[in-house]
């Protein structure tokens, strides 16, 4: 399992500052009840995916995680697609986090997938103006704002993470079920689907744009995406 040091330092090792922008490339999907012939889903299966957005509470801590929704209940997968390049946009230093190659998970095996994705404290200190951009197949729930509080058994199990406790630690190996009780959280957050927001997101977020999922030629999943290496 990879802690919450590495993936930190590797982003913001040599970085002197927070950034005052940050661009997040999010994945989202929903499955069609009714097939539709030209739908790229069609092409390949694509489970449904929900992805949650929020902030740590300790210093130096980012991290992102995976759960998988199997026939026999949800299982904690490590292994998740992420890319990043720092960039500048008017004398602004700019953050570019990219997850939208996790649209290429195939496995007919998974019915839906729920990505956590929690930023640096560092990053709501600093209030960088966010834009988000929203990558789907085709069609997606929704964007809401997320109420851990109402999710008391997933909120404890992610401060933990945070604080790094070794039952934390067990917890997300890869491979490992989830709590019964967490499973019954993430059923509510699965029925809901779309994207979820931190609260504070809403003072922070400059836009919200939704981008139609295109592969082109990177059909390699995890590339890094052609777009994010020409900025």
């Amino acid at each position: 399992m990879q802690s919450n040091e590495p993936i930190y330092n590797e982003i913001f090792g040599n970085q002197e500052c927070s950034p005052q922008k940050l661009v997040l490339r999010i994945p989202v999907n929903s499955r069609q009840e009714i097939p539709d012939t030209k739908s790229l889903l069609n092409q390949r299966y694509t489970p449904k995916i929900v992805t949650l957005l929020t902030f740590s509470h300790q210093a130096k801590s980012f991290y992102i995680r995976r759960i998988d929704n199997h026939n026999d209940g949800w299982i904690y997968k490590k292994a998740s697609c992420l890319a990043w390049k720092w960039s500048r946009e008017d004398e602004q230093q700019v953050l570019n986090l990219s997850l939208e190659r996790n649209l290429q998970i195939r496995d007919p095996k998974i019915k839906s997938v729920i990505f956590i994705v929690s930023l640096p404290f560092e990053i709501k200190d600093a209030q960088p103006n966010v834009d988000l951009q929203v990558y789907t197949w085709d069609l997606f729930e929704g964007i809401y704002y997320l109420k851990l509080k109402n999710y008391p058994n997933l909120k404890e199990i992610l401060r933990q993470k945070e604080r790094r406790s070794i039952q934390a630690s067990n917890a997300f190996r890869d491979g490992k079920t989830v709590k019964h009780e967490i499973q019954k959280e993430l059923n509510q957050i699965d029925d809901i689907g779309g994207i979820h927001l931190n609260n504070y997101f809403e003072s922070i977020l400059d836009g919200e744009y939704l981008k139609k999922y295109t592969p082109s030629s990177e059909y390699t999943y995890c590339a890094i995406p052609e777009s994010l290496k020409k900025l």
